[in-house]
């Protein structure tokens, strides 16, 4: 095997989006899950009044885009809050906020399988008090891939 070989098998799960992607945000805490469309997300784009308003029931998620690299919360600060989302898109230089109320818009059943299209991602909502163990495999496979 040589090396270039061995550099895609290393990156072969790394998904990067070039345009807005549907989201669907798991939340096993409460089971229950939301499905926003792109054309959705659009809705809620983050204005300079948006940053005031985040807290600690803010769940922060970065969708991957390749270049940059974003830090966030590994769990939710409060796990009794109910959660409200931004979403960052760097190569959409934008972020999208929903409260919990928005997302309930979006509720969908909990899905038991991946949405096998690559137009999605997906990712779920740590409390920080659960042990990955106790999640269901899919969810399991999506926290630690950060993919569908």
């Amino acid at each position: 095997m040589d090396a270039e070989t061995a550099y895609d098998k290393l990156n072969e799960h790394r998904r990067t989006f070039d345009t807005l992607p549907n989201v669907l945000i798991q939340d096993p805490a409460r089971s229950c899950a939301y499905f926003v469309k792109a054309e959705d997300l659009t809705e809620y784009r983050c204005t300079p009044a948006t940053w005031s308003r985040l807290d600690d029931s803010t769940v922060s998620f970065v969708i991957p885009d390749g270049e940059v690299i974003d830090e966030v919360p590994s769990f939710l600060r409060n796990p009794e809050i109910n959660p409200s989302v931004l979403i960052r898109y760097s190569r959409g230089q934008a972020a999208y906020f929903l409260t919990f109320e928005d997302l309930q818009k979006f509720a969908v059943t909990q899905p038991t399988e991946s949405l096998n299209t690559m137009d999605s991602i997906s990712f779920i909502v740590p409390r920080g008090t659960e042990l990955i163990e106790e999640l269901p495999t899919l969810r399991r496979a999506l926290l630690q891939s950060h993919t569908q």
